[in-house]
């Protein structure tokens, strides 16, 4: 598949440097504090089931330990985006919108234990996953669009603070699936999802600062595939993130 064009690509950027512009211009406030930030980082997605419901297209089956790939640094590149207040003079305490674009590819090419309907579990054979489903991945994206509850701790002198938060939200992802050569693709809402993370931010000079954390995230995305049949896997996923933060250090 082709890469996405780039006005797209550069969307975190926008975003990003639209929210910095709104917060420099907006007068601080005694019993609140907006922040934005922006970051790189990559991911890993436990193994798990792939199930393929397509009758239509002639296939029924679940793909037991299915191995997934994160390809973070391929474009489009693994990014995430947030926007969030926090409240109170200590500033300890906040809420937060946060846009998470992790990608998962399932590996096809491997051979998988294969349950059958109606239920006997078939054992690994010579034929891999993608004699039946050649591609089931979200490679625009899982995206994750998350409400966030924030703790926020200074550490020391204050030019340090440790952060954690979580949060739930809708998946977005753009789904990629050929089961038995039938394509399909697509942006759907996929059900929600949920976030926790912890890291530090650094303060650098003036309002920037840099983070960088480990973030745990976790979906059931169920996607459409080819003549009407549904899929659905568990996307468990660790990552890292490092990236720059505006605001958000007193």
């Amino acid at each position: 598949m082709s890469s996405m064009p780039s006005s797209r690509r550069c969307l975190p950027v926008v975003l990003f440097a639209t929210a910095v512009c709104l917060l420099a211009g907006t007068p601080a406030r005694a019993d609140a504090q907006l922040y934005a930030a922006v970051y790189l980082g990559g991911n890993a997605t436990h193994a798990a089931t792939v199930s393929i419901d397509a009758p239509e297209a002639g296939l029924v089956a679940d793909f037991r330990k299915v191995e997934f790939a994160a390809r973070p640094l391929e474009s489009p590149q693994y990014y995430g985006i947030r926007v969030g207040s926090l409240f109170g003079a200590a500033r300890r305490i906040g809420v937060e919108f946060e846009f998470i674009h992790l990608k998962v590819y399932s590996e096809t090419n491997r051979v998988y234990d294969i349950e059958w309907p109606p239920g006997t579990v078939v054992p690994a054979v010579v034929l891999p996953m993608d004699a039946y489903v050649q591609r089931y991945s979200m490679s625009h994206g899982l995206n994750f669009l998350l409400i966030n509850v924030v703790s926020r701790t200074p550490i020391g002198d204050g030019r340090a603070a440790f952060i954690a938060r979580a949060g739930a939200g809708p998946t977005r992802p753009h789904s990629e699936s050929v089961v038995l050569n039938q394509t399909q693709e697509q942006y759907e809402y996929a059900g929600m999802g949920a976030h926790a993370s912890a890291g530090i931010d650094v303060r650098l000079r003036g309002r920037m600062s840099l983070m960088t954390e480990y973030k745990f995230t976790y979906a059931k995305p169920r996607i459409t595939l080819a003549a009407g049949g549904r899929g659905q896997t568990t996307a468990a996923s660790h990552h890292v993130a490092v990236g720059l933060a505006f605001n958000i250090s007193r």
